[in-house]
């Protein structure tokens, strides 16, 4: 993880203890408490549950190898999740123009 991450970089996490191993790193950690139930960024925390509980109840078990690829269409989903009207409409025109992927390249 260190390799990842510039010393005298600024991280501003939660209060969970586990990042408390950052200044380790040599970073400037900035925590902000979970106070009574309030989180500081909602709608992050809302997305993150909600990507897992896709992943986890869809697919049950996956790989690293197709992890990207499960949490594209995630994004998709969400990102059109007011469009209902047009979801048929733009799933046919997505599937129509995109390159076709044989069983063959999905399980290299």
């Amino acid at each position: 993880m260190g390799e990842n991450i510039e010393r005298g970089s600024r991280i501003q996490t939660d209060d969970l203890a586990i990042y408390d191993s950052l200044i380790s790193l040599g970073v400037d950690h900035e925590k902000y408490p979970i106070v009574s139930g309030e989180k500081p960024l909602p709608w992050v925390h809302t997305v993150i549950s909600n990507s897992k509980a896709f992943c986890l109840g869809t697919y049950h078990r996956f790989g690293q190898k197709h992890l990207q690829a499960y949490l594209d269409e995630f994004c998709y989903r969400f990102n059109r999740r007011f469009w209902e009207n047009q979801l048929f409409n733009r799933l046919l025109a997505a599937c129509i123009n995109c390159e076709t992927v044989t069983y063959g390249q999905l399980t290299q």
